[in-house]
């Protein structure tokens, strides 16, 4: 995870991700290769700004991304930002939830749990 702004906005600019209005929370996922970029973009004045977050090789990492899901929904369970955790989670469950594809699409080797 990393709050480094400038390497954040870079980084949404280049994926054309980057929002155009920052007065609501926003959720944006995107990929760089074979790795999971989710990005949060908290509007509220004391904690305005964004945080990334990165899964390498997600497709193979699956146990990442599971605990990435659980991690949002332990605060979820603290009613800590409910409205961008709550979208944040479901994107990645999603996201795990074809991390089989993905393999497929990568030729990766099943992974064995």
């Amino acid at each position: 995870m990393t709050n480094e702004e400038e390497e954040i906005i870079d980084a949404l600019v280049d994926h054309h991700e980057m929002p155009k209005k920052f007065d609501v929370d926003k959720v944006i996922s995107y990929f760089e290769g074979e790795n999971f970029c989710l990005v949060l973009y908290f509007a509220n004045l004391q904690d305005r700004g964004f945080q990334k977050f990165v899964v390498n090789d997600f497709s193979v990492n699956v146990e990442e991304m599971y605990m990435l899901s659980a991690s949002f929904g332990k605060l979820l369970e603290q009613e800590v930002n409910i409205h961008v955790l709550s979208q944040a989670k479901n994107r990645v469950d999603h996201v795990i939830h074809m991390a089989g594809t993905f393999r497929a699409l990568f030729r990766k080797k099943e992974v064995v749990d």
